[in-house]
């Protein structure tokens, strides 16, 4: 084979791969948005329970706080 043949095949391959790789791009497109929307909506629900978590824990160390200078005071 020549070179200029060689050329033209890996043109060619480079071309179908580019091809398939857009046809899927398509395809894929709606289930890929559909995870980043449930991996965003898990990540915001997971930030607002932790917020709750950190705010009861806060809660409770103030009550502890509260008991040892009561404790402190006796």
């Amino acid at each position: 084979m020549t070179f200029d043949r060689w050329i033209e095949l890996i043109t060619l391959a480079l071309a179908v791969v580019a091809g398939i790789y857009a046809a899927l791009m398509v395809v894929m497109k709606p289930f890929t948005d559909r995870i980043q929307d449930i991996a965003q909506t898990t990540l915001r629900e997971d930030f607002i329970a932790s917020r709750s978590e950190h705010k009861v824990i806060n809660e409770r160390l103030d009550n502890v706080e509260d008991d040892v200078r009561e404790l402190k005071g006796k």
